[in-house]
């Protein structure tokens, strides 16, 4: 039973409270499976993605790698992969781990921000031509979270029709030169 006196519940509750602050992006419920390779030791360890950002993602697995460890991840949904790098930010042991994504492909962005669109409840942009071809943001999308939320708004003009394609594919070649 919850009891809202309890200290030990209280940090639990500041805890969780304090994590969702930092969050830049919302998170997604989502079930995926994924094949997660520890970069040093080459660990390889399938397991199952329950939530999704722009920035990250939680995994379930029972034995989690440790805080900090750097990550490439390979997550399936309805047959289709989407490859990233990524850091533990936040390991549990018996439960799982929070992934920081440091590193995410060009082509896998698209991908992923379709994803999320899904997942949001916001209608995925349907000319699939249109997205051939088409830049995002390069790689580091963490470390540097003000190009991959202009990114996002080129992107969303361009499916508005306020951006023709050639004038957003423009801004965007510039935004990752």
């Amino acid at each position: 039973m919850f009891n809202a006196s309890s200290g030990t519940d209280k940090k639990f509750v500041d805890t969780a409270a304090k994590a969702s602050e930092r969050r830049t992006f919302p998170r997604y419920a989502l079930s995926a499976e994924a094949e997660v390779v520890e970069a040093q030791s080459r660990t390889r360890m399938n397991a199952r993605v329950s939530d999704l950002s722009r920035m990250g993602c939680y995994v379930e697995m029972m034995s989690p790698f440790p805080l900090g460890s750097n990550l490439k991840m390979r997550i399936m949904k309805n047959k289709t992969p989407v490859l990233v790098q990524g850091r533990v930010a936040y390991s549990s042991g018996g439960m799982g781990m929070g992934i920081r994504f440091t590193e995410v492909a060009p082509e896998q962005i698209l991908v992923l921000e379709k994803w999320i669109n899904e997942l949001s409840g916001v209608l995925p942009f349907d000319d699939e031509e249109a997205n051939e071809g088409l830049p995002a943001l390069a790689t580091q999308v963490a470390g540097n979270e003000t190009a991959y939320v202009l990114n996002e708004v080129i992107i969303a003009l361009m499916r508005k029709g306020i951006l023709s394609d050639g004038e957003g594919k423009g801004m965007l070649q510039k935004l990752i030169h």
